[in-house]
């Protein structure tokens, strides 16, 4: 936040406003000038300090969209430099929220943010543990009578993932999927790597995804896709669509979904932006997404990507910002 500076000049006291604007590694000094010390009230610093906070993010924004404009090769519509604008004062938000919150109340933050994405995730697979069964299962260990051990894993392996993901700072290749598949799945399903037998989908015809003798190469090209693209698209488009094309080759036998959602948020995170839940009640929306792009028809899956992904934020991180100010 804005610090209130005294100045003497003459015996007598002025008022200036100053931060300090980080872009990159620069740091830029600014200043506002406020009136002699008699004149400046308690109402007139708040007013300057809101007016200058938005002036920063305004600035931090405008330069990151310059540096985008002379990047980014692609938008796909309906992402276009307004969204990405929009999106940019969000994450600008985060970071700060990140550098200013106190590292408990950090902890406390990601912990309710993992569980709601482990509730979210795991249940749009059609896992039945409610939101509190799940917070039970992860943070006091207690498991309910009756609930499935498959389950039950599914809750705790996702949720020690999320936060090693966090942790992490590994290139994506074939090694670091399939590890992060085979966590996973522990005591899940061993059945780990690259799939060797076809699969069916319910309601998707099979020749619709790749025969299992292509996995190992469809998988190749796909990382060679990423590596070609990840300094030419817009972070978000980049992960959805690396998730897109992930789940049409559905590598694994099973937890395919799962592995693609943790993905597509290692990407977002590793490239300096906040993680995304879509949330089971929208399913049907996202299944419908994931099948426009199948037949290359990106604008579905890209309208589906802006909306939870600004409603991520809105629901789980803007209620921070205020107080971090």
């Amino acid at each position: 936040m804005a610090k209130v500076i005294w100045r003497k000049v003459k015996d007598k006291e002025y008022a200036y406003l100053e931060d300090s604007l980080r872009i990159g590694n620069k740091i830029k000094k600014i200043s506002t000038y406020l009136g002699p010390k008699e004149k400046v009230t308690d109402k007139i610093i708040e007013e300057a300090q809101k007016k200058m906070e938005e002036e920063s993010l305004n600035k931090k924004v405008g330069l990151k969209i310059k540096e985008i404009k002379q990047n980014i090769s692609h938008l796909e519509y309906p992402l276009t430099l307004e969204e990405v604008r929009k999106i940019e004062e969000m994450n600008f938000q985060y970071k700060e929220i990140m550098q200013k919150l106190h590292p408990k109340d950090k902890e406390d933050l990601y912990r309710r943010f993992i569980a709601n994405y482990v509730f979210e995730s795991n249940a749009l697979e059609g896992n039945s543990l409610t939101l509190k069964n799940v917070v039970e299962i992860i943070f006091d260990k207690r498991i309910s009578k009756g609930k499935d051990l498959r389950e039950i894993y599914d809750a705790q392996n996702s949720y020690e993932l999320f936060k090693k993901l966090l942790r992490t700072e590994k290139s994506i290749d074939h090694e670091f999927i399939i590890n992060l598949h085979k966590q996973l799945m522990d005591k899940i399903d061993d059945r780990l790597g690259y799939r060797t037998v076809p699969i069916m989908l319910l309601g998707k015809p099979r020749t619709e995804l790749t025969p299992p003798e292509q996995v190992q190469q469809e998988m190749t090209l796909l990382l060679k896709w990423f590596n070609e693209n990840k300094d030419k698209l817009y972070p978000l488009e980049l992960a959805f669509k690396f998730h897109a094309k992930f789940e049409k080759v559905h590598p694994f036998c099973d937890g395919n979904g799962r592995a693609g959602r943790f993905l597509l948020n290692y990407i977002l995170l590793k490239e300096g932006y906040f993680p995304l839940i879509i949330r089971k009640t929208h399913r049907n929306n996202y299944l419908k997404a994931l099948d426009a792009a199948d037949r290359d028809k990106w604008i579905v899956l890209m309208r589906f990507a802006l909306t939870h992904y600004k409603d991520t934020f809105r629901k789980f991180f803007e209620v921070y910002y205020k107080y971090v100010k």
